[in-house]
């Protein structure tokens, strides 16, 4: 067993998000699995990893699941081959990181631009002017593929620091790529310089209300990029100063002391050395002329346009701020991926972005985010009381009684607490159906590219409850793509072990459920 896998109480506490005070009782009352070292507490990662999971650390046990509840009547799924053949090609983000524009921001909850495009280029023969829209817009696949081809593109993003990206990636067209190359050689220049002499102290701070465990920069990188932050300051043109700051947020993780495996972690508990220095000048002027080369190259692909479409990017969250932002049957294409039923911590992930970029302040002010975004996450809501569905569905019901009679020893730890987090996610699921179906044109086209869950070993069908929820809505079934299997991401839940609990086999996949407004 190696020591990067074994976590100390304090580690621990801050990996599964308790009081240090919290996790030592559970430890203590053997609610959590760990051993006794001495005086000390030892934790192992995979298996917290299983226990927040919600199923029984390997070796000890199997937890039972019931007969699936019976479903209600669904198209036939098309696999993935006869899927693509069909427009819904594969998904996989990781596609993106040699496309211009779409690679200039890291991001592990995002889907792919020739997935987009296929899907837009089967649909907008059809269309003059098309709106397009995307609820959950993350980097801005969606808007961006749709700005390609001419379209109307209106995103909502509730990540201050994701929303920062679309609108640097959809404002870039517009501007002068020699501009940006000058200000790559001017910002490699300016920091050399100022490195150079010791004696300067930067004019920027370090966010004092981001904490971590390390230092998440070492000293002298944190140095060089608090005086790109002063140069950044410095610049007077807008966009240019958006652009650069994308720059910075975009390469900041990969000069750290913490990594993406696939959540936000120490690097030394990947395995992986502390880095000591950078050349952030040279990085960051690299960074910099391969966006103004993308820009070029999409400007030559774009040509003089006689109409220049309209794009916005509301930084709030789609259900509470759509009524007043969209007219109603405004939207002619909606291509989304909203947060999945796993409980991947999308605002803890962009946590440095957001404190050194200047978006929040306070740990506090994260929590506004949390409790805003879509599903919220298993800790908002797991020790809440029992938070009931808004809606009727006996089979996704039964689903959840299932589940919230699971582990009644582990209280909000257990079934109970999973079971809150499920019913706040379909919750909201509905709610997501209810605002698209005021906003969509009368045959619109709705792709929603969701997938399927497990919860303390209960699969959780969550496309095809997602696809009867909005039949509820007036929306009509069309298709269920099976667009992947064995998901990239399934690592964040540790997938192998819920399947490997449950005594019924099941795989994670992702479906594009494709809907029409009736």
């Amino acid at each position: 067993m190696e020591n990067s896998s074994v976590l100390r109480l304090k580690e621990a506490a801050e990996y599964v998000r308790v009081s240090d005070k919290t996790l030592r009782e559970l430890a203590k009352t053997g609610r959590v699995p760990c051993q006794r070292v001495g005086r000390e507490w030892r934790f192992l990662r995979k298996a917290l990893e299983e226990w927040l999971a919600g199923t029984e650390p390997t070796g000890s046990g199997t937890s039972v699941v019931s007969e699936p509840v019976g479903q209600l009547y669904l198209p036939a799924v098309r696999d993935a081959e006869r899927s693509a053949s069909n427009g819904f090609g594969d998904t996989a983000f990781t596609k993106n990181r040699e496309e211009p524009i779409h690679s200039w921001v890291p991001w592990i909850a995002g889907f792919s631009a020739s997935f987009v495009g296929e899907i837009l280029d089967r649909e907008l023969s059809k269309e003059l002017n098309p709106t397009v829209l995307d609820p959950f817009a993350g980097v801005g696949t969606t808007l961006v593929e749709g700005i390609r081809r001419r379209c109307n593109v209106v995103g909502f993003e509730i990540n201050p620091y994701a929303a920062l990206a679309c609108q640097v990636k959809l404002e870039a067209i517009y501007h002068d790529p020699a501009l940006i190359r000058q200000a790559a050689e001017r910002i490699e220049l300016e920091l050399r310089s100022r490195l150079r002499h010791n004696g300067d102290r930067p004019n920027s701070q370090p966010p004092p209300g981001f904490r971590t465990r390390d230092p998440f920069f070492s000293p002298r990188i944190e140095k060089q990029v608090l005086l790109a932050k002063d140069f950044i300051a410095e610049e007077k043109e807008d966009w240019l100063r958006r652009l650069i700051y994308l720059a910075l947020g975009a390469m900041m993780v990969g000069v750290s002391n913490y990594t993406y495996e696939p959540s936000l972690g120490r690097r030394v508990a990947a395995g992986k050395s502390v880095i000591t220095d950078a050349d952030l000048p040279r990085i960051l002027r690299e960074k910099l002329t391969r966006m103004a080369h993308d820009i070029e190259a999409w400007q030559v692909e774009y040509g003089k346009a006689r109409r220049r479409p309209v794009n916005r990017v509301i930084n709030d969250s789609y259900l509470t701020g759509a009524a007043s932002r969209l007219d109603e049957a405004s939207v002619d294409v909606l291509i989304t991926s909203p947060p999945y039923l796993n409980n991947y911590h999308y605002v803890r992930n962009t946590r440095p972005q957001m404190f050194w970029l200047d978006f929040v302040a306070e740990a506090a002010d994260l929590r506004q985010l949390e409790t805003s975004s879509f599903g919220k996450f298993w800790q908002t809501v797991r020790s809440e009381p029992e938070i009931p569905l808004a809606f009727s569905y006996p089979e996704l019901e039964g689903k959840l009684v299932e589940l919230r009679s699971l582990h009644p020893e582990k209280r909000a730890y257990g079934g109970e607490g999973w079971a809150n987090y499920a019913a706040t996610y379909f919750n909201d699921c509905a709610r997501f159906c209810e605002v698209t179906a005021r906003v969509m044109s009368p045959g619109g086209l709705v792709v929603v590219v969701i997938g399927n869950n497990i919860l303390q070993g209960v699969e959780f069908k969550t496309d095809e409850f997602f696809a009867h929820i909005a039949e509820q809505h007036g929306f009509k079934i069309q298709e269920l793509h099976r667009v992947r299997k064995k998901r990239t991401g399934s690592s964040i839940i540790n997938s192998s072990v819920r399947v490997g609990t449950a005594k019924v086999k099941a795989e994670l996949h992702e479906t594009a459920v494709e809907l029409r407004m009736g």
